[in-house]
C-alpha cells in the first residue's frame, strides 16, 4: 500500500468510529424504557455531524493524491476533532445527573419529579453551557485545522494559492459556530441550526454526486 492508501484507511477509520459513536448515542435515547424529553435542535445537529462526516471524507480522497506527509498532521487533527464532536453532538445516558438547573432557557424542574428518575431534557442538554462551548468550539476548531490542511496541500501541489471565497465561507461558518457557542436564545439557534442543515445537505449531496 503507498503512503495516501494508509492515510485514508487510517481517517476511514476514525470517521467510521464517529458515525457509529453518533449511532450508539441514538440508539441509547430511543432505548425501551428511556425517558427522554425530546428537542429537534440537538437531533438536526446529529444529522449535520452526519453529512459533515460524510463530506470530510469524501473529499480527502481528492487532498491525499497529494503530497501527504507535510499536512498529515492538520488533517489528522481535523478528523480527530470530527469524532469529538460526534460523541457531544448527543449526550450520554448519565448526563443529566450531574446537569445543573436553569442554564437552558424554558427548563423547569418540577417537585412531582423529584425522588424519581428523571428524564433527559435534550432542550437542557442542547442550550447548557458547557455543551455549547465544547460542541461547538470543537466544529471551529476543526473548520481551522481543516482550513490549514487545505491550504498546504495545494501550496505543495501547484504553489500557494489560496481560495478568497472558500476562506470566506470557512470565516462565516466559524463566526456562526462562534455565535451559538456564545448564546443560548432559542430565536438564534434555530435558524442558524436550519441553515447550517441545508447547507450541509446540498454541499454533500453535490460532492458526491460530483465526485
Amino acid at each position: 500500500m503507498s503512503q495516501p492508501e494508509y492515510i485514508a484507511a487510517l481517517l476511514s477509520i476514525i470517521v467510521g468510529l464517529a458515525l457509529t459513536d453518533l449511532a450508539r448515542s441514538f440508539r441509547e435515547l430511543v432505548r425501551p424504557q428511556r425517558k427522554v424529553n425530546w428537542h429537534w435542535l440537538p437531533l438536526l445537529w446529529a444529522a449535520n455531524m452526519f453529512f459533515l462526516a460524510i463530506q470530510l471524507w469524501w473529499n480527502s480522497f481528492t487532498l491525499l493524491t497529494e503530497a501527504t506527509s507535510t499536512f498529515f498532521f492538520p488533517f489528522l487533527l481535523t478528523f480527530l476533532l470530527l469524532y469529538l464532536a460526534c460523541a457531544f453532538a448527543l449526550p450520554d445516558p448519565g448526563w443529566r445527573k450531574s446537569q445543573p438547573r436553569g442554564d437552558a432557557p424554558g427548563s423547569k424542574v418540577s417537585i412531582e419529579t423529584l425522588g424519581t428518575e428523571p428524564s433527559l431534557d435534550l432542550k437542557a442538554f442542547h442550550f447548557s453551557k458547557a455543551h455549547r462551548r465544547w460542541f461547538f468550539g470543537i466544529l471551529i476548531g476543526s473548520l481551522v485545522a481543516g482550513q490549514v490542511g487545505t491550504q498546504v496541500a495545494r501550496a505543495l501541489a501547484e504553489g500557494f494559492s489560496a481560495s478568497r471565497v472558500e476562506m470566506l465561507l470557512n470565516g462565516g461558518a466559524a463566526a456562526l459556530l462562534g455565535t451559538l457557542g456564545l448564546t443560548n436564545r432559542w430565536w438564534v439557534h434555530a435558524p442558524l441550526s436550519v441553515l447550517s442543515f441545508l447547507f450541509l445537505v446540498r454541499s454533500t449531496v453535490l460532492t458526491v454526486l460530483g465526485g
